[in-house]
């Protein structure tokens, strides 16, 4: 089974040997039988934002009493109705809470579904607010909802994003959380903030990207000849670059001058 975006064609694969699967009437979630289990995503937007997240925020249940061939027919609030190969309708539950999640979050009252994920005190619903609350921008609440589920590193990073001084590279730094590279550095370019568009690129080693970006712009291309001199030093490794020997050749390095311009874009 995959899924994709309407718009913007993005095929991903997040089940095999799936016998049916049904949407939620009311809200986003997703149900399907498979390999004798029904599984259920509360919230399957979480692949655009964090595939880790989608793995968590679900559920799994045995499914094997339903036998062969089974075919989901509804899928309505937290009972899930299928029919067996004999015609018979059999009903399975998916847990409850995600459902008034859905409905919390709909009214954007992050306070409340704060505090229903902190009653259940389940992860994969903490799971479904994290990655809820990162679509929407709500750093705050995913801040809470991260470290309920111990990711100490994607903590970190959503209080950079936190610190960072203008919306453009707070929006940048998300969409680059989401894995959306060509995005960051578009919501960067557009808000005319070359530096960290270059930076960024150079901190993923897309050493040409960030070469094409300072030359663009007439801005920084030697700070990307001398932090990608000091890689091949550290790495103990020679150029083999054509255009960035070419460079090399033509312009001087001077560190001082390239963090006195780093600090004036910083500002």
């Amino acid at each position: 089974m995959f899924l994709t975006m309407v718009h913007k064609p993005d095929v991903i694969k997040i089940a095999t040997m799936v016998d049916s699967f049904q949407w939620n009437d009311n809200n986003d979630m997703l149900t399907c039988l498979s390999d004798g289990k029904l599984i259920t995503w509360f919230y399957p937007n979480a692949i655009y934002v964090d595939k880790d997240l989608m793995d968590k925020a679900r559920s799994t249940k045995d499914a094997t009493d339903v036998g062969k061939l089974p075919q989901i027919i509804h899928f309505t609030g937290s009972i899930v109705s299928i029919r067996q190969l004999d015609g018979a309708i059999a009903c399975l539950s998916v847990p409850p809470f995600a459902k008034i999640l859905y409905e919390h979050i709909d009214k954007a009252d992050f306070d409340k579904s704060i505090k229903l994920c902190r009653f259940v005190n389940d992860k994969p619903l903490w799971a479904c607010l994290a990655a809820m609350s990162i679509y929407c921008r709500e750093l705050d609440t995913a801040e809470i909802a991260l470290a309920s589920i111990d990711e100490v590193d994607k903590v970190q990073f959503i209080n950079y994003i936190k610190e960072l001084p203008s919306e453009a590279s707070r929006n940048s730094a998300l969409a680059l959380y989401c894995k959306k590279i060509n995005e960051a550095e578009q919501i960067l370019v557009q808000a005319k903030l070359y530096y960290r568009a270059i930076k960024m690129n150079i901190k993923l080693f897309r050493w040409d990207r960030a070469l094409d970006l300072a030359i663009k712009h007439k801005t920084h291309v030697d700070t990307v000849l001398a932090f990608r001199q000091k890689y091949l030093e550290d790495c103990r490794k020679e150029e083999t670059n054509d255009r960035f020997k070419e460079y090399m050749n033509e312009i001087q390095i001077d560190w001082e001058t390239i963090n006195a311009k780093i600090q004036a874009d910083k500002a």
